[in-house]
């Protein structure tokens, strides 16, 4: 499906750091951290980092990049609504940023859970 990055409500872009998953207001679509490479895997999404890593849901809700696809924590369903997108992953949880540019899940779908969707 090729590479995306996503632009929260704030303005701010999902970033791949580390071993973390953050947003950054400085960092434009136009910088590598913030791109990822949709996988499909059946119906489901995988989304890998530039540096190889996944991006997932860990049992205690927690977002963060793993060196390897740990199967439902590491997929995801792309919801398209009005022109944005959801990124629900497992336990139903939609991976969400505040107002601070904090990244987090919510079982909720709100504002803070959907983002402007950037083909690269």
């Amino acid at each position: 499906m090729g590479n995306r990055a996503f632009k929260a409500h704030n303005g701010h872009y999902l970033s791949a750091e580390h071993d973390h998953v953050k947003t950054h207001h400085s960092h434009g679509h136009h910088d590598h951290h913030t791109h990822f490479h949709i996988e499909n895997h059946g119906g489901k999404v995988a989304l890998r980092t530039h540096c190889g890593k996944y991006v997932s849901i860990g049992d205690h809700k927690q977002v963060y990049l793993s060196h390897h696809l740990h199967g439902d924590h590491s997929l995801f369903h792309l919801e398209h609504h009005h022109g944005k997108v959801s990124i629900k992953g497992h336990h139903h949880h939609y991976i969400s940023v505040d107002h601070h540019g904090h990244v987090s899940t919510s079982h909720h779908h709100d504002h803070h859970a959907t983002f402007d969707e950037i083909v690269i």
